[in-house]
């Protein structure tokens, strides 16, 4: 969700069954908040998703984990070959196919969780709308 400060109430009626709907639902998606994950339908349903779940985060943290690392050894590789230095070993494609491989992986795993997140309301072809 964006920096931007909650300062507008919504006020809605229910009835027990559909209070404790709204419950189920929010708790069977990781959040124990019921404001949260009606803002979350909300910025979903207008389009300023994806506001990622618990388990979403986590998958999108461990893939930015991994892109900073490879980021940071291409960059190291990058200045040594810069100021000179000539490479060590003999490269070897095959690793840099593996690494492009992992990085189309990783690029996959992202597209995935922000598709997921975006399609979570549909149900049966419709948006509920």
């Amino acid at each position: 969700m964006s920096g931007a400060s909650l300062n507008r109430n919504l006020r809605i009626r229910l009835t027990s069954e559909e209070d404790q709907a709204i419950v189920q639902l929010a708790q069977s998606h990781g959040l124990d908040n019921r404001s949260r994950f009606i803002r979350k339908l909300i910025r979903e349903a207008i389009g300023q998703g994806p506001d990622l779940l618990q388990p979403e985060m986590e998958a999108f943290r461990e893939a930015v984990r991994q892109l900073s690392s490879v980021g940071r050894n291409i960059n190291q590789i990058a200045h040594a070959l810069n100021a000179g230095m000539p490479p060590q070993a003999v490269m070897d494609w095959s690793i840099l196919l593996e690494v492009q491989r992992q990085l189309t992986e990783v690029q996959k795993m992202v597209v995935r969780v922000i598709a997921r997140s975006r399609n979570r309301w549909v149900k049966n072809g419709e948006s509920g709308r």
